[in-house]
């Protein structure tokens, strides 16, 4: 195994022993601190300690005694006693070695001389220095107290030992490896495996020529007088920089158990057409396989949360938290979070703690309330919406530009009117009944309270006073796989929730008199969900919801230069407009613990 880790280490010496050029090059990037004088290296000192024993052997199984060697600055903090879980009779083991480089060599080393002593603080009279270690970790190296040095809370049994390339610190016991959030996810696999499984199925640990200082050309090949690595992972970019030792965080990681009872929870929400058809290039992904990673995905989203945006409720200050997805937990949600937890860990960049049981349903993040704005025409709403010239008729595409308007309203006004505009959708004729589709992306699978909410002319345009009327329509939503939902506003025996009674079949009608928000459907589920359709198919918006207008006229009026369309005999010649102002449609979720 030494080999291994040799490979870089003994080119590098090779090189700073023969060329001059390349010595040159480590010098300038590794500043050797002038003022040392000791005649024995780093290693000669370590290996010529019996108290340091054990640390030699790792250091010469690891590579360490031929770097340590090198005319290198180095401070060494050499620990007498290792780790509890370190087992000399491992040191043939690639798996273990590789652990107690990181984990016990690389977080006793610094680069440069650190000496014990030096400025002390005005205040507390002591010398304080914050030493990043080789495998990146931070450690406090303070004193004296009491006469003593502490390297992160560690005595220092003798200090100061010069050596021509660094100094050698030896304490009173070891460093213990601060594992960060991410590394401590690995170490915790035997409880939170299926998770971690997941979350690492996207990292990436790679080795980065531009963050490490070249060396020289050895048998046509280049190497490095030190390497840097890059860790990637689309979750540290969507929960959390869980691996980085700046950043702060607390983590509610599930055991396998409660992993397992949160995804099938999440899985409803998936529910795909099952004769959908993915492109050859997702690799082949069957809709159950997808139906169960976006499950998955789903359950990671919620899982961290940062401690500087929740520093008032870890201080008892605030009664909600907030998820690094900007998810809100409220009071009661917020402190169950920590309910059957088995293990706590504080770790170098948070807290993780270890749950064994679901302590809040995923609806309540899982769901977003769709909406369209009317007045969105450059998004969805372009592309959503056809009217057609009878309600009756094969619906086609029409030039929106013609026919639909966006009419900005005041936000002083009417500043209860969704982000201060409405769109106004007109027929190319007077007596066409306009229909409207709006096609639903990205939608899940459940249960949802539809509504729209319409406006009358005079609000939109003030001036507009000679024919104020109402609306009249029905409703029906079509599915990925052909079928449709009925006109909605019939109640129907399969209702989960018995409480909730839709109605007898209708007709709607808008109230002219106000921003009128109606109702389509108080309880409906939406069988198949869209969630990256688009992507996967190559196709989207199969889902729609279907307004269709319900007026029917009769002769022309020349005097009035209108078409009659009758309500009844009372009513006057003109009942409705065919015309519509819509500000909303919106599709609410409705958790599925209350309809089932």
């Amino acid at each position: 195994m030494k080999r291994i880790y040799n490979n870089i280490i003994l080119a590098c010496s090779f090189a700073v022993c023969t060329l001059t050029a390349c010595t040159d090059a480590w010098d300038e990037h590794y500043q050797t601190n002038p003022t040392l004088s000791g005649e024995e290296n780093l290693w000669e000192l370590i290996s010529a300690n019996p108290e340091l024993e054990q640390f030699a052997a790792l250091l010469q199984a690891t590579g360490y005694d031929s770097l340590l060697a090198m005319n290198r600055s180095y401070t060494v903090w050499a620990p007498t006693q290792m780790p509890v879980d370190f087992n000399i009779d491992l040191l043939d083991n690639d798996s273990a070695l590789e652990v107690y480089r990181k984990e016990i060599v690389e977080n006793h080393i610094a680069d440069f001389s650190h000496v014990a002593g030096g400025i002390r603080d005005k205040e507390d009279k002591k010398t304080y220095s914050k030493i990043k270690v080789l495998n990146g970790k931070a450690y406090d190296f303070t004193g004296p107290t009491l006469g003593e040095y502490l390297f992160a809370n560690n005595r220092l049994k003798s200090s100061n030992e010069v050596a021509k390339n660094g100094v050698l610190h030896v304490l009173d016991g070891c460093v213990e490896f601060a594992a960060n959030i991410w590394e401590q996810l690995a170490k915790e696999s035997k409880m939170i495996g299926n998770l971690f499984a997941f979350l690492e199925k996207d990292y990436k640990r790679e080795f980065n020529p531009y963050g490490s200082t070249p060396g020289p050309i050895v048998d046509g090949q280049p190497t490095y007088l030190d390497s840097a690595f890059t860790e990637s992972c689309r979750w540290f970019y969507e929960i959390g920089q869980l691996n980085r030792e700046d950043s702060s965080y607390t983590m509610y990681a599930l055991t396998d158990k409660a992993w397992g009872e949160l995804v099938d929870m999440t899985k409803s929400y998936y529910t795909y057409d099952p004769n959908m058809k993915i492109l050859p290039e997702f690799g082949g992904i069957s809709v159950a396989q997808l139906a169960d990673s976006m499950a998955k995905e789903l359950a990671c989203k919620n899982l961290v949360f940062s401690n500087t945006v929740n520093k008032k409720f870890y201080q008892g200050e605030k009664d909600s938290l907030i998820s690094t997805t900007r998810q809100i937990f409220p009071g009661d949600t917020a402190r169950a979070l920590i309910d059957g937890c088995l293990k706590t860990v504080n770790l170098s960049n948070g807290t993780l703690h270890i749950i064994d049981q679901v302590n809040y349903k995923p609806y309540t993040w899982g769901f977003d309330t769709i909406r369209f704005e009317g007045e969105n025409l450059a998004g969805s709403w372009n592309e959503a919406v056809t009217v057609v010239q009878n309600a009756n008729a094969k619906r086609t595409g029409i030039d929106k530009e013609t026919i639909v308007d966006d009419i900005v309203v005041h936000n002083h006004v009417y500043d209860h009117i969704s982000r201060g505009a409405v769109g106004v959708i007109t027929p190319k004729e007077e007596k066409e009944t306009p229909a409207l589709n709006f096609y639903i992306d990205n939608i899940l699978s459940g249960y949802y309270k539809v509504s729209i909410v319409l406006l009358p002319p005079h609000i939109v345009n003030p001036a507009d006073t000679s024919f104020i009327k109402p609306n009249k329509f029905n409703a029906r939503l079509h599915y990925a796989d052909g079928t449709n939902s009925g006109i909605l506003g019939v109640k129907k025996d399969t209702n989960p929730n018995p409480s909730i009674v839709e109605g007898t079949k209708q007709n709607f009608v808008s109230d002219e008199t106000k921003i009128d928000t109606i109702v389509l459907a108080e309880c409906i589920k939406i069988p198949y969900c869209e969630y990256r359709v688009k992507n996967l198919t190559g196709k989207s918006r199969l889902t729609r919801l279907e307004l269709t207008t319900e007026i029917t006229f009769g002769a022309y009026n020349a005097a009035a230069a209108r078409f009659d369309n009758r309500g009844d005999k009372n009513q006057g010649r003109w009942k409705y407009d065919n015309s519509y102002r819509i500000d909303q449609v919106i599709f609410e979720p409705i958790q599925v613990s209350e309809v089932e």
